[in-house]
């Protein structure tokens, strides 16, 4: 077993066994990278975040989850803000089911890219791997556990790139393990929605070729999640913000998801990295599948 993943497995055996009562570390110990296009970059607006106990918990500060900051390059709660992506869903359901890890978030997420501009020869990726770097100088001995991948609505909008895309994503998912030095990086995939427009233009005409590369990825200890049932937005504006004059033909969005569809979809990321889905498990779904997710759902 990667040695990467035996130290993680130890030390999730011993919180889930019940046996560790430390407080979690100050810095992060676990970190998750978290890339792709709008769909992660978030456009859930935390004024449609339902005022109800089932999402009362998003809105709270945890003291052992934090996120990444590019710009002053330090480390910060995770926290809502005007918009936002999984990580604030993932982020909750990790701390939850990990009470005695400090979980770190690096996310770099540009919307309305290409797979090409993801390559190692693009103009993305060193942007993606310079964050994982600089947030990784800060703790050295932080475990790199998994990275989150939702990208390919771009690359469905032809034929010709839609058939090409599986090879580039294998490609990606390569050159992140390479390039972070975890060669068993566990991935997971969040498949593309099958949307057929944006903004009244008809768009992705080729969806259901990238949605087919992502559903049958074979690649070792990567999975895909399905995202079809996720709620989006109506209007590019979200709900809250919506007025008559938004409620019109050109402003429709039905491609993103909405604050309800951001928080399920990293609760779901979170189930597969804790739980090995998809009938292909990994060194690190193996050794956490015992995590206790009594009592917890999606609808939490």
């Amino acid at each position: 077993m990667n040695p990467v993943l035996t130290t993680f497995w130890f030390s999730l055996v011993c919180v889930c066994g019940g046996f560790s009562k430390d407080l979690p570390p100050v810095k992060p110990d676990l970190l998750f990278l978290l890339g792709g296009q709008s769909n992660m970059k978030g456009n859930g607006f935390t004024a449609d975040l339902p005022d109800t106990a089932e999402f009362a918990s998003y809105r709270t500060v945890l003291n052992h989850v934090s996120l990444w900051n590019e710009k002053t390059k330090a480390w910060e709660p995770l926290n809502l803000r005007q918009r936002f992506g999984p990580e604030i869903g993932f982020g909750h359901a990790l701390g939850k089911a990990l009470p005695g890890h400090h979980i770190g978030l690096i996310k770099h997420a540009e919307g309305g890219t290409s797979m090409d501009q993801w390559a190692p020869a693009g103009d993305i990726y060193p942007r993606l791997l310079g964050a994982y770097r600089e947030a990784k100088k800060t703790v050295p001995e932080a475990k790199l556990v998994a990275m989150l991948w939702h990208q390919g609505e771009r690359d469905s909008d032809s034929e010709a790139v839609a058939n090409a895309y599986k090879g580039k994503l294998e490609k990606h998912i390569a050159a992140v393990r390479k390039d972070t030095g975890v060669a068993e990086l566990l991935v997971i995939v969040g498949q593309i929605n099958p949307g057929s427009s944006f903004m009244g233009r008809a768009r992705f005409s080729a969806a259901a070729i990238v949605r087919e590369a992502q559903a049958n990825l074979r690649v070792a200890h990567a999975v895909m999640i399905p995202t079809d049932d996720l709620e989006k937005n109506a209007y590019v504006r979200g709900a809250a913000a919506t007025g008559p004059e938004d409620r019109v033909p050109g402003k429709e969005d039905n491609l993103h998801y909405s604050a309800k569809g951001q928080i399920r979809l990293g609760v779901r990321y979170a189930r597969a990295v804790l739980e090995g889905i998809s009938g292909n498990p990994t060194p690190a779904a193996a050794a956490i599948g015992a995590v206790d997710w009594s009592g917890f759902s999606e609808e939490r």
